[in-house]
């Protein structure tokens, strides 16, 4: 029997804590160092102190409305990019179980047009336009982009293009979001959102970048590309090329 069969068997509350205290005990210096950030005071940067405060935690998959959600709920920029299989090292077993876990989704052809206009532009910070004039730039077109760098090595290398149900589900496949909601019905789902959190507000769009619809971006050749490549996000998130069939509000592990 092998370790993945062994893990499926294995109470969920029995896991999260072997995970936690495995992490905390082999890791102990990084366990202490992300301890910090649930009393970190700040209007800027990354806190997972507002998780503490609102017993809710949000996975922020790039490129999905994620600083908006974050500003407009918890004030900061809360976890940042922190996957779920990461904050089962932050919270205490019992605490992760009970906090409201969420998240936003986007179409995959969507994000990837959003990713690399967001690059192109300069993205977000130094190591940001450094991957650009790494990986991107000799690319003159956007097809060139998807023909030439886009597979299943590449897309690991900046969380930008990493596929979303990384973001969502642990790597054994225990755990994921108790709620998805999906870009394209943001003010539905951010009004549910926000009423679980106990907090009436409404969501600014913040880091976006001008362009045309996505669909314009592609032909038949580079569309079958991500269709491909996000083969899983496409399957399981209920996408299609120009919309969503079902929302998907829960991922069946």
């Amino acid at each position: 029997m092998n370790k993945n069969t062994i893990i499926k068997y294995i109470p969920t509350k029995v896991y999260l804590n072997l995970r936690w205290w495995d992490f905390k005990v082999t890791r102990h210096q990084d366990f202490l160092e992300i301890q910090k950030l649930r009393v970190r005071e700040t209007t800027e940067w990354g806190s997972y102190k507002p998780f503490d405060e609102k017993k809710a935690i949000f996975v922020h998959i790039p490129k999905c409305a994620g600083v908006s959600v974050n500003k407009a709920l918890f004030g900061n920029l809360a976890g940042g990019h922190t996957t779920l299989d990461q904050y089962i090292n932050v919270y205490e077993p019992s605490l992760f179980l009970d906090y409201f876990k969420f998240t936003i989704v986007r179409n995959p052809w969507d994000r990837v047009v959003s990713a690399y206009s967001f690059l192109k532009k300069g993205g977000m910070n130094k190591w940001d336009s450094e991957f650009y004039e790494r990986e991107m730039r000799g690319f003159s077109t956007f097809k060139d982009f998807v023909m030439g760098w886009l597979n299943e090595t590449n897309i690991n290398k900046h969380h930008h293009f990493r596929p979303q149900l990384d973001f969502i589900v642990d790597k054994h496949r225990k755990v994921t979001v108790d709620f998805i909601g999906y870009l394209e019905n943001i003010d539905e789902d951010f009004d549910y959102i926000s009423s679980k959190l106990g907090v009436n507000t409404k969501i600014d769009k913040i880091n976006t970048v001008p362009r045309d619809d996505y669909m314009s971006f592609y032909d038949e050749e580079s569309a079958r590309v991500i269709e491909d490549i996000y083969r899983n996000d496409i399957s399981k998130l209920n996408y299609h090329f120009s919309g969503v069939t079902q929302y998907q509000r829960k991922i069946h592990l």
